[in-house]
């Protein structure tokens, strides 16, 4: 069950309203370039993420997760009798998500190994295949239609842009869409796919293939294990339409508690 969370927006990617990535902007002094905040989007009539939307949820399970990370790390790195709690903190705070950074380097080699697979282009092979190869073997083994790869989608009626990982065809015609997730499993371990994860490919269909046919489009999460390497599930979503009718309404709460409307910016 996912809560409201007003949070910071850390990461968080934003677009033009013609679809271009504007996750930095240049710092004021020329020195280089820093992450678009909020405050940038405001002025540029910007336009958040899809995951940036979402992104005001929050799950109790995984803030729990990060008390305990948090936890383990004050364990390993006890406070030095030279260093100031301030500092210690800071230390504690950043060695417990060093797993979690190291986790994403990994998750967006894979992802850019994917992509360039799927388009039939080269790859390190003898790093990345056994990621890549037992996903192309799926989607070839189904019968998916690839219509489009990497796709950047903007709907300026609600308010969000993002990029949707794969779109394609059944074959028996019906149109689809599927987004890659890394993720870290253990043996026997069951995956599953969770609330923003249908979110996310809900606000991408009704986006491509319009309102009319969200409740056609068959949906599809592929996790690929970062820690079995071959390991492949593929999870299966039903009707979309409560999705997409929860993510508008998110996308209401996100302009109420962001004090921001994207869809008036640049109007």
């Amino acid at each position: 069950m996912a809560i409201l969370m007003k949070g910071v927006e850390k990461g968080a990617h934003w677009y033009t309203r013609d679809g271009v990535p504007m996750h930095r902007v240049m710092k004021a002094d020329g020195s280089g370039d820093r992450a678009t905040t909020l405050k940038d989007a405001r002025r540029l009539g910007l336009l958040p993420s899809v995951t940036g939307v979402i992104g005001v949820l929050a799950r109790p399970s995984l803030e729990s997760w990060k008390m305990k990370q948090v936890a383990q790390a004050a364990m390993r790195m006890p406070k030095a009798e030279t260093e100031s709690e301030e500092y210690w903190v800071r230390r504690v705070i950043e060695g417990a998500f060093e797993q979690v950074e190291d986790a994403a380097d990994v998750g967006s080699s894979v992802h850019a190994a994917l992509e360039a697979g799927v388009a039939g282009d080269a790859y390190d092979e003898a790093r990345w295949g056994v990621y890549v190869r037992p996903v192309l073997d799926g989607i070839a083994g189904r019968g998916l239609a690839v219509t489009a790869r990497e796709k950047t989608l903007v709907n300026a009626s609600h308010g969000f842009a993002g990029t949707a990982d794969l779109f394609f065809t059944w074959p028996d015609g019906a149109p689809g869409i599927l987004d890659y997730k890394t993720k870290r499993t253990r043996p026997g371990e069951k995956v599953e796919a969770y609330d923003e994860h249908r979110l996310q490919l809900a606000a991408y269909a009704a986006t491509e293939y319009g309102d009319a046919y969200i409740g056609r489009v068959r949906a599809v999460n592929v996790f690929v294990s970062s820690t079995e390497p071959g390991r492949v599930e593929w999870v299966h979503h039903g009707d979309l339409t409560p999705d997409w009718s929860a993510f508008r309404l998110l996308c209401g709460l996100w302009r109420h508690l962001k004090g921001y409307d994207p869809r008036c910016a640049g109007s």
